[in-house]
């Protein structure tokens, strides 16, 4: 740790103002903010003031021994490392301080180096478990983001479909019920009905109609952003979940920001589908890459891994809603992120070739333009 880096907060106990004063001077001069306490009270006072990265406690003090005070600064924050100072005579209280969850313990008269080195390694394991925490929250976050946009994006979707499905039938119903009043053949009490026909398919093209408008009305929420940022949110998270796989995970972004117009959870959401996908497809010891450039007039990101692949008869569906297999179980992911990149005005193709690995290539337009068509590469 360097001296850039020592930016921790140490609470510093001893009742001996000969050790507790040049202690204090030692780990300031080393550049950490000591808080010098001069018993267990005091500390756990000055505990619950501050944000304290570790604690640096003697064993043997009046009232309230190290080992007591270890155990109420645990009981009142588990993560707070601890490091206890002990004499030649203590190294049974040392070991029993161990056992009870110090982090470390130096015999006295310590050396200058081995103290900072202590306390640099303390306050580099809170660091480590404040990111791990924040790490965390964040993907519980995004994993309910995700669930509750996968959850309200599925049920559109499917309304869409069926509402798409309906909508050719309710034309040519309408259609043709218009012309069979225009006809003037039609008895009365039929002409009725056939009148209730026409006002009914009119509906269903209206409902067809609504469902289209409340997808065009999301560009509202659309702001102009770098797109590396969002990306890097996702690395973020796929990074940790590909080693715990095994999987190499690389991600080459673009140097320069690539600004486009995004709604920035769903654009989360697609891409973090997408990683996902590839590092489910991708065995142990393979690799998945995300990319992100720039193309002309388009930003473009690339996700490349070296899975089993999709046979060409599977290919050809995996953007189709609904559709699933039990080795890839596509379901309503792929159709969701086809959805989202095609609010956003992009491309997406998709490549493979079994037994080599998968390649889902977005494009998107810097400025706005008219959607293009979805396409499955052959």
């Amino acid at each position: 740790m360097t001296t850039k880096d020592r930016t921790g907060t140490v609470l510093i106990v001893d009742d001996d103002a000969w050790v507790l004063n040049p202690t204090t001077a030692l780990l300031k001069s080393a550049g950490f903010t000591p808080i010098p306490c001069a018993n267990a009270r005091d500390a756990m006072q000055s505990l619950q003031q501050n944000t304290v990265d570790a604690v640096l406690t003697d064993i043997r003090m009046p009232d309230v021994s190290g080992i007591e005070l270890l155990e109420q600064i645990h009981g009142y924050d588990p993560e707070i490392p601890v490091i206890m100072l002990t004499g030649h005579a203590d190294a049974e209280n040392a070991i029993a301080a161990i056992k009870r969850g110090a982090f470390d313990f130096l015999q006295k008269p310590y050396q200058f180096e081995q103290l900072i080195a202590a306390v640099g390694k303390a306050v580099e394991h809170r660091r480590l478990l404040r990111r791990e925490a924040h790490y965390q929250k964040v993907l519980e976050e995004l994993n309910l983001q995700v669930e509750t946009l996968i959850s309200e994006r599925s049920m559109n979707l499917m309304a869409l479909t069926v509402a798409d499905r309906v909508r050719n039938p309710a034309t040519v119903i309408g259609l043709a019920s218009r012309r069979a009043l225009d006809s003037g053949q039609l008895s009365g009490p039929v002409q009725e009905l056939v009148q209730m026909i026409v006002g009914q398919a009119a509906k269903l093209e209206a409902i067809v109609a609504d469902f289209h408008r409340m997808l065009k009305e999301r560009k509202s929420l659309f702001v102009y952003k770098d797109l590396n940022d969002v990306v890097r949110d996702v690395v973020s998270i796929v990074e940790k979940e590909a080693a715990a796989r095994d999987i190499a995970f690389v991600a080459a972004l673009a140097d320069g920001p690539l600004l486009m117009n995004m709604e920035i959870t769903l654009m989360r959401l697609a891409i973090l589908h997408v990683v996902r996908n590839a590092n489910e497809a991708t065995g142990a010891g393979g690799q998945v890459r995300l990319q992100t450039s720039c193309s002309g007039e388009q930003v473009v990101i690339e996700v490349t891994d070296t899975g089993k692949g999709i046979p060409p008869e599977e290919l050809a569906r995996v953007f189709d809603p609904f559709f699933t297999t039990k080795d890839h179980r596509f379901g309503m992911g792929l159709p969701l992120v086809k959805q989202i990149v095609s609010e956003h005005l992009g491309e997406i193709v998709l490549t493979s070739e079994p037994g080599k690995g998968t390649t889902v290539r977005m494009t998107f337009p810097v400025r706005w333009k008219e959607a293009p068509e979805w396409r499955t590469a052959p």
